[in-house]
């Protein structure tokens, strides 16, 4: 009768052995991007937002990674690509006028009103932005650059950026040195301050600015120094590109929800 209460090997084994880790499971702890209930994908939970912030940093750094490998392996493609009024300029002008588009639609749908004016002043800005990239349609539409203009713009182009004054070049000094520096404490700076003080965080939360994400964050600046490598002025393009990207994401996608008006 004792035969009864031997265990068979296999059920101790059963009882002993490790139970294996769901991979999908494991996925999803070390996914890159937080997500939300939306669109299932066999156990994991994607959200739609998620499933845009892949597409769309992948979209960047594709294009990236393009730019570097034509400069290293043929520079002539490498020109073409970066040429002037050609695809990665009319990109970075889709990304400005995207941009300001989608602060004209958020702004009245701001609480508040300081929140309101802010939106509507950055739909202007980057609608400025956007005009100056493509010279506000100087050679869409064929018309010519005034004689003053042209005389204090070295590429006789109808902008303002590439105007020299008493022989400060206004495009390294404003949309260069200055442009960056801020591009750097908003992406840098701005996000940390908002973790830590209070104070700052009101502010934000006050006039609705869209801070980046720390995945945003760490994009554009891998992104940025990878595009050191290039020993170029023609990197800039691609600069100019990678920044207005990742701002449009910064403003679609905020690290402070607060800052997304309800659809």
């Amino acid at each position: 009768m004792l035969v009864n209460h031997i265990q068979h090997p296999q059920d101790l084994y059963l009882r002993t052995a490790p139970i294996p880790m769901n991979p999908i499971r494991k996925f999803r702890s070390s996914s890159l991007f937080i997500t939300a209930a939306g669109e299932s994908l066999g156990h994991v939970a994607i959200s739609k937002t998620a499933l845009l912030a892949a597409f769309l940093y992948t979209l960047t750094v594709v294009h990236v990674l393009v730019g570097i490998g034509l400069y290293f392996q043929d520079t002539g493609h490498f020109y073409s690509y970066l040429t002037e009024d050609g695809y990665i300029e009319y990109f970075t002008s889709f990304f400005l006028l995207a941009t300001s588009l989608y602060c004209l639609y958020k702004a009245p749908r701001m609480d508040r009103k300081w929140a309101k004016a802010f939106y509507y002043v950055a739909a202007a800005v980057f609608f400025f932005g956007f005009g100056e990239e493509i010279s506000w349609g100087q050679r869409l539409l064929g018309f010519e650059v005034p004689e003053d203009l042209e005389r204090i713009n070295p590429q006789s182009e109808f902008n303002l950026h590439n105007i020299h004054l008493n022989g400060v070049n206004l495009n390294k000094l404003i949309f260069g040195k200055i442009l960056y520096l801020g591009v750097f404490v908003y992406f840098l700076i701005f996000p940390v301050l908002y973790r830590h003080k209070r104070w700052f965080r009101q502010l934000v939360d006050k006039i609705g600015l869209p801070l980046p994400t720390p995945l945003q964050a760490l994009f554009y600046t891998l992104l940025f120094c990878s595009l050191l490598l290039i020993d170029d002025g023609k990197k800039w393009e691609l600069q100019e590109f990678v920044l207005v990207s990742f701002v449009f994401y910064a403003f679609l996608m905020p690290f402070n929800k607060s800052a997304s008006p309800p659809v």
